[in-house]
């Protein structure tokens, strides 16, 4: 489905804009007219990439190579490395992102007010949760300091990313025997998900483009479409007579009529599929799901039938997207569409909405409960009263620190699902349980493909083998220390000593070095003065106080008039405290 405008939206508006909103920094002229012709060409490359990179999401991945062609001439450039940091963070892979944000960090510790965030981020996508809740941390601190209205959003942002990686290190401890692969073959450079089966064809939606490859405006990606992988392994993209400017995606099969997505931007409904010489098309609205002034979407058919389970932005929710269900009633008729309570939705977005057939089990995607990022996939298991158990994270390695969506379960119970972690193809990719040894042996058997009937009187449940799909991938377990619970303490205990923040008060800055002499005439009290040479400046400041407003009471009575109170983190100078208090 289309990301921006059904599940993801909300993650993809705050984080895309959030790091985004203030374009990619520019970057200084003179470090690259100077010199030979290629210089100037890798500046043209510059500009080149900082528009593509206003131009939308997509073409943020356009503008990677032309920053790395410009860092290999210049790798010491702070803004130059802070940009491609940024566009792998929106474009991945995201794990690459921290080696170039920490180099920009050290060559300039204020190249921007949200660097702190953006470490974060990146340390969070690299598992090391202790160093990325250290960096939110910081964030939080200096956004109280400074006073930025305009990061103000990074508060709340920061805190619920602190959250997750706590959630993270707990989940860690406890990861999966399970074992999953990339399904090579069906992925692409572009998003692909909403895995689906239906006995012979294995189905799912990528934005790799159609026929017409026509574009979002929203995020200038290609529209959603349905794409399938036929027994022999080959991709085909599945006819659907609907607009071209459009996303389109199929959500479920029941009784061999496939439910099909179709959306515009911002907005869509669920429809059944009819058939006219074998090609698809857009049949029966599901009425007594859709909703005029709302979004419906992954729509799943449970419990043999006699449930449906969906996904709606719909007013009167706990959140923005949440999941809503229908029971079949004795007359034959589908009952009005019922929260499913607050115990599963969540002030946050849930999405992705998949019940097995009987009954038993119920999964979805959010970016609520204990996600350790972005959204992971939450099981609930059914209670002899009927009511839905209380959500489990299905953790490492299903659940990543990226988004994981889409869950699925054909018929023999193996599970897929989509992920935007790094080490795939790009984009969201489909992942797979790895195939055991008893089920590689078992003769695969093939159902007769079966022709697409129109709307059924009544739900109907088919037996399904497993499917024949393209070659895989294994994907590296994610390395897991057994440690005991004392030394799990004394790294708390650590985590916390690292998070103290040191005020100083500065009492000179300038580019030539000062002797002891000129020292002594701005500063005549005896408190060792420490030196610090910091991109091309000489700064120097007096003590060590644990909080601003102890630092600011020395500042006044240190005898220097233009005195100011600087913030330190493990010695590493983060911001300058105004003479009012606050700081810049």
């Amino acid at each position: 489905m289309n990301w921006k405008f059904t599940i993801l939206s909300i993650f993809l508006l705050t984080f895309y804009v959030s790091i985004q909103a203030q374009d990619l920094l520019n970057v200084k002229k003179s470090e690259y007219l100077e010199g030979d012709k290629e210089r100037k060409t890798a500046y043209k490359n510059i500009l080149h990439a900082i528009e593509l990179g206003k131009r939308g999401e997509d073409f943020v991945n356009q503008a990677v190579p032309l920053l790395k062609e410009a860092y290999q001439l210049n790798s010491k450039n702070a803004e130059l490395n802070y940009n491609l940091g940024v566009c792998y963070l929106i474009a991945g892979p995201r794990n690459k992102a921290l080696t170039y944000l920490k180099s920009a960090q050290k060559l300039n510790a204020d190249i921007s007010e949200d660097i702190h965030f953006l470490l974060g981020i990146a340390y969070q996508y690299c598992n090391d949760f202790d160093k990325a809740i250290v960096q939110f941390k910081i964030n939080i601190e200096l956004i109280q300091q400074n006073n930025y209205k305009d990061k103000k959003e990074l508060i709340a942002l920061s805190e619920k990313r602190i959250s997750e990686c706590k959630n993270g290190k707990q989940l860690l401890k406890n990861t999966s025997d399970l074992e999953i692969e990339l399904m090579k073959d069906v992925n692409s450079a572009f998003d692909e998900y909403k895995p689906v089966w239906d006995g012979s064809d294995f189905y799912f939606s990528s934005r790799r483009g159609g026929v017409k490859k026509s574009r979002s405006l929203e995020d200038q990606k290609f529209y959603e479409k349905i794409f399938a992988q036929d027994p022999t392994g080959k991709i085909y993209n599945v006819s659907v007579n609907t607009p071209s400017k459009s996303n389109l995606a199929l959500m479920s099969f029941t009784n061999e009529v496939p439910i099909i997505y179709l959306g515009g931007e911002g907005n869509g409904d669920v429809y059944f599929v009819k058939t006219s010489n074998e090609k698809w098309g857009k049949g029966k609205a599901l009425k007594f799901i859709n909703e005029s002034k709302s979004r419906e979407s992954s729509v799943c058919i449970g419990s043999k039938g006699k449930e449906i389970y969906f996904i709606s932005d719909r007013k009167g929710g706990f959140g923005d997207c949440d999941v809503y269900y229908c029971i079949k009633e004795e007359n034959g008729k589908w009952s009005e569409p019922m929260n499913i309570g607050g115990d599963i939705n969540t002030e946050f977005d849930e999405s992705d909405v998949f019940v097995t057939k009987d009954g038993k089990s119920l999964y979805f995607s959010s970016k609520g409960h204990n996600s350790i990022g972005g959204y992971d996939i939450f099981k609930c298991e059914r209670k002899e009263s009927g009511q839905w158990g209380r959500p489990q994270n299905l953790g490492f390695p299903i659940n990543s620190t990226d988004n994981d969506i889409t869950y699925f379960e054909d018929e023999t119970g193996r599970f897929f699902f989509a992920s935007q972690r790094s080490g795939g193809v790009g984009g969201f990719d489909i992942y797979r349980e790895k195939e055991i040894l008893e089920k590689i042996e078992a003769p695969v058997i093939l159902p007769e493909q079966a022709s697409i009937k129109e709307l059924p009187n009544e739900l109907k449940n088919e037996k399904m083998s497993a499917p024949v799909l393209a070659k895989t991938v294994v994907v590296p377990d994610i390395p897991v220390k057994n440690q005991p619970e004392v030394i799990e303490e004394i790294k708390m205990k650590e985590e916390l000593v690292q998070e103290d923040f040191v005020y100083r008060v500065q009492i000179a800055a300038c580019k030539k070095e000062m002797g002891p002499k000129d020292l002594f005439k701005r500063y005549k009290g005896g408190d060792v003065i420490e030196h610090l040479y910091v991109e091309g400046w000489h700064k120097y400041t007096i003590g060590g106080f644990p909080t601003f407003e102890d630092a600011a009471k020395y500042r006044d009575s240190c005898g220097v008039t233009d005195a100011f109170v600087v913030i330190f983190k493990g010695g590493y100078r983060l911001g300058i405290a105004k003479k009012t208090g606050g700081v810049k």
